[in-house]
């Protein structure tokens, strides 16, 4: 989910402002109000089959590829004098490809950057980090201080020893460089490590698409980086991302630089630093429940999700756990022997509690027994914690058992009905310390059962009106659904019927052959 903020139509003449999750079209990098994403004035939305979107798609990067390459190409002095700088004025020069379909085989392509190689005279080799911006560049605010807060997590972890490559803000950004020209794209630098970008194909329903092997590398190789960035000391004691203080002499921590409902729509942006993990996942619920309520995400079911935020609100009140000050995938680099040696992108990374930190990476636990409330630890996650009980680490080994809170709490600001809130409810330590708590299982009953929880809630009263819902209507849909599930139980019974009495015809039938034979 990309930044949610506010956007202008991109339609000639319109002066609509656009705030929607998936408002850029990614087939054609255009935003289009309501009264303009027709088939009349977006000609995206005339492609009727799932090929001539994605031929769309392709062909629209490759064009805003190209774009890039040419814009960086207009300033390759600029670039590389900045570099020399930064590297003892040793002269240097900036590698570019001829085209773009150079650049999309070069593998120096990432989901959101693209990186351009640079070789200074002394035989070192650094890599020039353009985001990606989609034709619709970030306010100032928002990425100026997501890439100092890139930067300065790279070198916190670099000094201590993490195998990540050091890295360099622009010059510009510091007010006496000399350097006042502000380049039209975003961009730091940073050092070249050698290897190959490690893609771990994931199903959402099923383990990671790895054989045995490969898996068992992976899983130690991710083990031992966590286990170095378990040893490192970060000079904070607030949550949110690492950042250069204003005079950059110090390392504190900022605001949350992060894509989706973890900001406002409106300046200011950015939300945090925050003193405990409680005040930070009350302020994301807050900012979730405003913009479901105006109707930027979750529109497919606003006032269930309306309803579930505000019980996760209700579960994170009541937490003890998270109520406790901060205690002091194709991002992993294969070497040509197959081990972990370095990981790449730290975008959007922040100092959190140890607890939420050394709970398992989503590749190791989301798959379907997770969508379905299992909160029982995956065969991943056993492997894991045997490589943390083989080096006496039982400290993360609590952190994997008791991850699932932290993990069950990155799903705010989205809704699906397939995850059962049973699995959420079952992590928290608040659930039973609830005054008058008891939320019933089938969903159509706990929709009527939080209507009524929160009948003086106006925002809710406001939207179930906008959507033509009432505590009545939710009546009715739950006498409906329990209706057809009866129906459904009687067919399933009719079938079962119907099956054993044809098996006991074909066995009658066997049984008549057989006479016949003797």
């Amino acid at each position: 989910m990309p930044e949610l903020i506010e956007w202008p139509c991109d339609f000639p003449a319109c002066q609509a402002i656009v705030l929607t999750s998936g408002a850029i079209c990614e087939l054609c990098y255009e935003v289009r109000c309501g009264t303009h994403d027709t088939q009349h004035n977006h000609e995206c939305l005339t492609l009727d089959t799932q090929d001539l979107r994605w031929e769309r798609k392709r062909e629209n990067k490759r064009l805003y590829l190209g774009d890039l390459l040419e814009t960086v190409r207009l300033h390759p002095h600029t670039i590389t004098q900045q570099a020399s700088q930064l590297h003892s004025n040793i002269p240097c020069k900036l590698a570019l490809p001829d085209n773009a379909d150079q650049l999309l085989e070069s593998g120096l392509l990432a989901g959101f950057n693209v990186h351009f190689k640079i070789d200074f005279d002394d035989n070192t080799h650094w890599l020039l980090r353009v985001h990606q911006d989609e034709r619709h560049r970030l306010p100032k605010e928002i990425r100026e201080s997501n890439i100092k807060s890139e930067v300065t997590t790279l070198n916190i972890l670099k000094d201590g020893n993490v195998p990540v490559p050091r890295a360099w803000l622009p010059p510009n950004f510091a007010s006496n460089s000399g350097f006042e020209q502000e380049l039209p794209f975003d961009y730091f630098f940073f050092e070249f490590i050698s290897g190959e970008t490690m893609r771990v194909s994931k199903h959402p329903f099923f383990s990671v698409s790895l054989s045995e092997d490969k898996l068992a590398q992976l899983i130690e190789g991710y083990a031992n980086i966590q286990m170095e960035l378990s040893e490192l000391k970060l000079p904070v004691k607030q949550i949110g991302c690492l950042t250069s203080s204003p005079d950059q002499k110090s390392v504190v921590a900022g605001p949350f630089i992060a894509r989706g409902s973890f900001q406002n729509p409106k300046p200011p942006y950015l939300l945090g630093p925050f003193n405990t993990m409680k005040d930070r996942y009350l302020a994301h619920i807050d900012a979730a429940l405003n913009y479901i309520y105006v109707g930027a995400i979750c529109w497919w079911a606003p006032v269930d999700a309306y309803l579930w935020h505000l019980e996760l609100r209700e579960l994170v009140t009541h937490s003890e756990i998270l109520a406790e000050p901060l205690d002091a995938g194709d991002h992993l680099m294969w070497n040509d022997k197959g081990d972990v040696v370095g990981v790449l992108d730290w975008e959007w990374a922040y100092a959190t509690s140890k607890g939420e930190a050394f709970a398992s990476a989503y590749i190791f636990y989301d798959m379907v027994e997770y969508i379905r409330g299992d909160n029982s630890l995956t065969k991943e996650e056993k492997l894991l914690n045997d490589i943390y009980e083989k080096h006496d680490r039982k400290d993360l080994v609590e952190c994997v058992k008791n991850g699932r809170l932290y993990q069950r709490l990155t799903r705010i600001g989205q809704y699906d009905r397939f995850y059962l809130k049973s699995g959420f409810r079952e992590v928290f330590d608040s659930s039973n310390s609830i005054p008058n708590y008891d939320p019933p299982e089938n969903d159509v009953d706990w929709r009527i059962y939080m209507m009524k929880r929160y009948i003086d809630n106006e925002e809710l009263g406001n939207l179930m009106s906008k959507h033509d819902w009432s505590i009545e209507r939710a009546e009715k849909e739950a006498d409906k659904w329990y209706k057809e599930q009866e129906e459904k139980k009687k067919d399933t019974a009719e079938e079962e019927e119907k099956k054993q009495n044809e098996e006991g015809k074909k066995d009658d039938d066997n049984v008549k052959l057989d006479t016949e034979k003797e």
